[in-house]
């Protein structure tokens, strides 16, 4: 066999390797009890979603990002350091949540309490059996918070 034809089968092998491991080999999220991870859901009162959403008659959409000088105290936490991906997503459940409940599409609405944030992030904590919370331990939090928002989006008729 040529020198050529050998260096194109290790190649081969090579790209075949790393396409069927390298992704396994990134971070793998570790197992989860889905009753841990969905604990969450019993912290907070539970959400009334009607089965046919319709937009908010004369609804006044003001995006979050424009809200800053409403934003809670604690907010920053969210911005860096080792939780800040975990309370993101715990905080975009509650704000999403606070919005479909109170049917306020404004500033007032769109801003989630912290204290909310806290709660659940404490029983995420003591749930998981973690001192410090990643996206791991609020992957589910994050879905649901992705659910509600496009429910709030169709309610408020424009983005979150």
């Amino acid at each position: 066999m040529s020198l050529i034809k050998r260096a194109l089968i290790m190649t081969l092998a090579t790209a075949s390797f790393v396409a069927l491991v390298g992704p396994s080999m990134a971070q793998t999220p570790a197992p989860t009890n889905q009753a841990q991870e969905e604990v969450f859901l019993n912290v907070l009162p539970k959400v009334e979603i009607p089965d046919d959403v319709q937009p908010l008659p004369g609804a006044v959409n003001e995006e979050f990002r424009t809200c800053r000088a409403f934003w809670p105290k604690g907010y920053d936490q969210a911005q860096s350091g080792p939780e800040a991906r975990a309370l993101r997503d715990i905080y975009g459940f509650v704000q999403a949540r606070s919005v479909i409940m109170s049917q306020n599409c404004t500033c007032a609405g769109k801003v989630g309490s912290w204290d909310d944030v806290e709660s659940v992030a404490t029983a995420i904590r003591k749930g998981q059996n973690v001192q410090r919370l990643s996206w791991q331990q609020t992957k589910a939090i994050a879905e649901e918070a992705n659910r509600l928002t496009e429910i709030a989006e169709m309610m408020c008729g424009g983005s979150f």
